[in-house]
């Protein structure tokens, strides 16, 4: 198979998106006053369809599927409804989140009657789209009706990077929002009539010191934030949104803050199951995931990642290789 696999960017929390405009600051770029709109975060996995000249293809998170190398399902899905793919133009590729039954538990997606595609993205000649009317024109009326494009929840709310209370307000604000969406998910009980726990939103910049948002990979991931309810979180935070990182005082408490109940179960879903063979494959994954989203807590901690990694791993093994209760 010839086609790249293109990844949907690894959206941050608010307290990363406050320090790297913190850095940009310092060079000289003024703080902006960024308008933002939300989005439910379901929980399940990040797919995607890739319409390429060589035909319709399916990716998960991190890698190109097919019917014989599937996930969960997805790729023999999108096989059975290729030809309502591509009547999309060539180039594109439409990013979900790929849920309910057999792909994650315990959750209000989770009761869904059959799993679905519920688009919140799609991105064609390096620029991402992702208002919801947008989305829904790009669909084909052939669209097979598990697809779903996922609308807006609330209202604008805009965001002053350069004036502290205004972040705390936001912060607090946005903390109410996602704390409503864990007690139901918004979206499932509208859509499908199912009350139950929702996991957070993600937040879009629609529009930046008034002006349209950036549309490319880079330049969006810069300013989008997610925020998840306490049950989901992969960082032991005391709230969803925060302005700073938290602080620990010891590597002890980096690796309870970053090594969460939440984080292990994600990384035995990424490496397909909890089994001895296994462990290697998973105590990289937890050490990669903890060092990408723990920037920030190192740097505030005045630590290096080579300073907790082994106690990372100590601690991920343990987890990892405990009997089942």
């Amino acid at each position: 198979m010839s086609t790249t696999h293109v990844s949907w960017a690894s959206i941050e929390l608010l307290h990363n998106v406050v320090r790297t405009l913190g850095h940009l600051h310092d060079l000289g770029r003024p703080f902006p006053v960024v308008a933002y709109r939300a989005k439910v975060k379901l929980h399940g996995s990040n797919c995607a369809v890739q319409v390429t000249a060589d035909g319709v293809v399916a990716q998960s998170r991190t890698a190109l599927l097919t019917p014989a190398a599937d996930y969960k399902g997805f790729a023999a899905w999108v096989e059975r409804h290729a030809e309502s793919f591509a009547a999309l133009p060539q180039g594109t590729v439409v990013f979900g989140e790929w849920c309910g039954p057999g792909v994650e538990k315990g959750m209000a997606i989770s009761a869904a009657p059959t799993k679905l595609f519920c688009v919140f993205a799609a991105q064609a000649d390096g620029l991402i789209t992702f208002e919801p009317e947008a989305l829904r024109a790009l669909v084909p009326a052939s669209a097979p009706a598990e697809l779903h494009v996922l609308p807006w929840e609330d209202e604008v709310i805009a965001i002053d990077y350069g004036d502290r209370a205004a972040l705390e307000a936001a912060a607090s604000l946005l903390n109410d929002r996602v704390a409503a969406v864990e007690r139901e998910d918004p979206w499932v009980k509208r859509a499908l009539g199912i009350s139950g726990l929702g996991e957070g939103l993600v937040f879009y910049p629609v529009a930046v010191d008034g002006a349209a948002p950036p549309r490319d990979p880079a330049g969006l991931a810069q300013l989008m934030f997610k925020a998840k309810g306490e049950k989901h979180r992969t960082a032991g935070t005391k709230t969803a949104v925060a302005v700073d990182a938290a602080v620990v005082a010891s590597v002890d408490e980096l690796v309870a803050l970053m090594v969460t109940e939440a984080r292990l179960a994600q990384g035995v879903e990424a490496i397909g199951g909890r089994a001895p063979a296994k462990t290697g494959a998973f105590l990289d994954w937890i050490a990669a995931d903890v060092r990408k989203e723990s920037v920030a807590e190192l740097e505030a901690a005045g630590l290096t990642f080579a300073q907790v990694d082994k106690a990372i791993r100590v601690r991920a093994r343990s987890w990892f290789l405990a009997p089942p209760a």
